[in-house]
C-alpha cells in the first residue's frame, strides 16, 4: 500500500535501475584481510554451556555443582544465573536447585538445541567462522579485547548477550525458522518476521555483529540523532563485512536476497526520505528508531510497506562504503574512530 500516487512513482521507478544500482553501488573492493599467522590470544576460551550442564555432578551435590559451574566460566556463570535466567544469587548453593528445575522444565528446548543449532557440525562450522572473524577484527584493531565465546541456552531471553570480555550466544534463538517449538512462543515477542530469522546459519554473523556494535556503542551520543545512528550502524556493518568476507550483504543485514535487491533498487528514493534536516538531525527517540528497529518493514514517511526493515542501517553502510571509495587513504581502523558524520555525508551521493 502506497500513501500517495507520487510516492508510488518515486519508489517503483527505482526498479528499472536495479541492475545499474547493484553494480554501481559496489565500488572498488578492498583487499581481503590476511589472517595467516594470526592466532587468537592464549587466554581465549570457547565454552559450550550445554556440555557444562550435561556434566553437572550426578549426585546433585550443591557445593560440587556450584564449583563446577564457577570453574566453567565464573563471569559468565554469574551473568547467566543472575541476569539472563534470573535463577538467583550465583554464590548461593540453593540456586543449584532452581537450576535443576530450569533444566527439567526446559528439557524439550534443550533437546531441540541438541539436534539443531547445538549439533556438533553446526557449532563446528559457526565456531570456525566466528573465530576467523575475531582474527580479522584483531588485525583491524589490535588493542581490542577478544571475547570468550559461550554457546548457551537462554530460555528464549537473549539471542546475543555480551559481557566485558565474553559473549554469550543463545542457541535457542537459532534452531530454525520453522521449528515446531516456535508455536509455543508468545507472538507479541516473536512475530513472524523475527521467527523467520532464527536460523542456525545466523549464529556467527549475529554474534560478531553484536560484539562489534557493543564495542562501538560508547561512541553514540547521549541523545543520538538519526545521523548518529546512521553513522554508527554504517561503521558496524562495514567492519562486520570486512571480518566476515564470505557473508553476502543480505546475510549481514539479516535480509533475504530479494529484500537486499529492493533496498539497492530504492536506495536513492529512500535517501530522499531520510536526508531532510528535520529527519536526519532529529533526536526524538521515536523518530530516530523508526529507521533502525526490527519490524515487518521500515515505517517512515513515504517508504512503502513492501520495503525491508532497518533501512537506516543499510543507508549508513552504503554511505560508509562511499566515503571509503572517495578516500582510499582511509583504513578500516579509521572507520571505527569516526564520530563526525559530516565527511561521510559529503561523500554519499546515491
Amino acid at each position: 500500500m502506497c500513501p500517495s500516487r507520487s510516492s508510488c512513482k518515486l519508489f517503483h521507478a527505482a526498479l528499472c535501475v536495479l541492475a545499474f544500482g547493484v553494480l554501481a553501488g559496489c565500488g572498488k573492493r578492498r583487499p581481503p584481510i590476511d589472517v595467516s599467522g594470526i592466532d587468537l590470544p592464549e587466554t581465549h576460551r570457547e565454552v559450550n554451556w550445554m556440555t557444562v550442564l550435561d556434566d553437572l555432578p550426578k549426585d546433585k551435590n550443591r557445593a560440587k555443582s556450584l564449583e563446577h559451574l564457577r570453574n566453567a566460566h565464573p563471569e559468565f556463570w554469574q551473568a547467566w544465573c543472575e541476569d539472563i535466567l534470573q535463577l538467583g544469587p550465583s554464590e548461593d548453593s540453593m540456586t543449584v536447585d532452581v537450576l535443576g528445575q530450569f533444566n527439567a522444565q526446559m528439557a524439550p528446548m534443550l533437546a531441540a538445541i541438541d539436534t539443531t543449532s547445538g549439533a556438533a557440525a553446526v557449532l563446528e562450522r559457526e565456531s570456525r567462522t566466528l573465530k576467523e572473524g575475531l582474527k580479522r577484527l584483531q588485525v583491524i584493531d589490535p588493542s581490542a579485547a577478544v571475547p570468550d565465546v559461550i554457546w548457551m541456552p537462554s530460555g528464549f531471553n537473549f539471542a546475543v548477550y555480551p559481557g566485558a570480555d565474553w559473549i554469550g550466544i543463545g542457541l535457542d534463538w537459532f534452531m530454525g525458522s520453522d521449528h515446531p517449538m516456535h508455536a509455543e512462543l508468545p507472538p507479541s515477542k516473536f512475530p513472524s518476521y523475527r521467527l523467520s530469522r532464527m536460523r542456525p546459519d545466523r549464529l556467527a554473523v549475529d554474534a560478531l555483529t553484536g560484539w562489534i556494535a557493543v564495542r562501538q556503542q560508547d561512541r553514540i551520543p547521549t541523545a543520538p540523532r538519526t545521523v548518529d545512528m546512521w553513522l554508527f550502524w554504517g561503521q558496524v556493518l562495514h567492519t562486520a563485512a570486512r571480518c566476515l568476507p564470505d557473508a553476502t550483504p543480505a546475510q549481514l543485514m539479516n535480509w533475504t536476497e530479494e529484500e537486499w535487491q529492493w533496498a539497492v533498487a530504492h536506495e536513492r528514493a529512500t535517501w530522499a526520505e531520510m536526508q531532510p534536516q528535520e529527519r536526519m538531525f532529529s533526536n526524538a527517540p521515536r523518530d530516530v528508531m523508526r529507521w533502525f528497529q526490527e519490524g515487518p518493514f521500515t515505517r517512515v514517511g513515504r517508504v512503502p510497506q513492501d520495503s525491508p526493515d532497518r533501512l537506516g542501517m543499510f543507508l549508513g553502510w552504503r554511505a560508509v562504503e562511499a566515503a571509503l571509495e572517495a578516500h582510499p587513504e582511509w583504513t578500516d581502523a579509521d572507520v571505527l574512530e569516526w564520530t563526525d558524520p559530516q565527511p561521510v555525508l559529503r561523500a554519499y551521493r546515491p
